[in-house]
């Protein structure tokens, strides 16, 4: 085992795989799945004794992937899980890889890329074509309207349409999507800033209204938690695009 130092997202692309880290776990893996090393913490993977494998492989550090792990996104308990077949995921890498490798592309922007990438593999706990429980697509709806203002009182209500009591909710839509859902709503809240201050033509205090946020302050700290720019730098990198 070793302590790498830094993230690393790894996605098998052919081969078997035996994860095991620190904390006990011992896992093999097959394509299509992916591995989460963090920093500090010792881990081995490999192919299994007399086999190949191949993989992609991202690096990556910075204080929005902690604030990840502060909200609960990453988790020593889930450093592995399954994506899409390895014939669909090398397409969606090829594309990530060229989008970054554009003239023009910041990091800032490329941060941004991987960010969005990221948050789609690791929020799909269980592989492509596998049809949403009812209860998980109620509550989604519920929650991409749910009222900022109302707290934590708007995820009561969500349990609540969904027929369970808030505790039993909050962990089974966690293991649903790989994060609580709080943190769900003010990721896609932070989706939809991203999109509005491109446009440039809106203020902050008015997306802030619009999303729902209590003010312009709760906007640009929740903004720059998730993405780590505030909304005034990712408006000014938007504008060299």
């Amino acid at each position: 085992m070793r302590v790498f130092g830094q993230w690393a997202f790894v996605y098998s692309v052919s081969g078997g795989c035996l994860y095991e880290d620190e904390r006990g776990a011992r896992q093999e893996l097959e394509p299509g799945s992916w591995i989460l090393v963090f920093p500090e913490m010792a881990q081995s993977y490999g192919p299994r004794p007399g086999e190949r494998w191949n993989e992609i492989y991202v690096c990556f550090r910075g204080p929005v992937f902690e604030a990840w792990r502060t909200a609960g996104s990453f988790a020593p308990s889930r450093p592995t899980g399954r994506w899409l077949p390895p014939a669909q995921g090398l397409r969606v890498f090829r594309k990530f890889f060229r989008e970054i490798q554009k003239t023009g592309c910041t990091s800032l922007k490329g941060a941004c890329l991987w960010q969005e990438l990221l948050a789609e593999i690791v929020r799909v706990p269980q592989g492509p074509g596998v049809k949403r429980e009812e209860w998980l697509e109620r509550s989604l709806d519920f929650l991409e309207h749910a009222d900022l203002s109302d707290g934590a009182n708007s995820l009561r209500k969500a349990a609540q349409a969904c027929g369970m009591g808030y505790e039993s909710f909050r962990k089974k839509f966690e293991s649903a999507m790989g994060m609580p859902p709080g943190h769900y709503v003010l990721a896609r809240r932070v989706e939809r800033a991203r999109k509005l201050l491109a446009l440039q033509s809106l203020t902050n205090v008015e997306i802030a209204s619009m999303l729902g946020f209590y003010d312009e302050y709760h906007f640009s700290r929740t903004f720059t938690k998730f993405t780590g720019s505030s909304p005034r730098e990712f408006r000014k990198q938007a504008m060299k695009r």
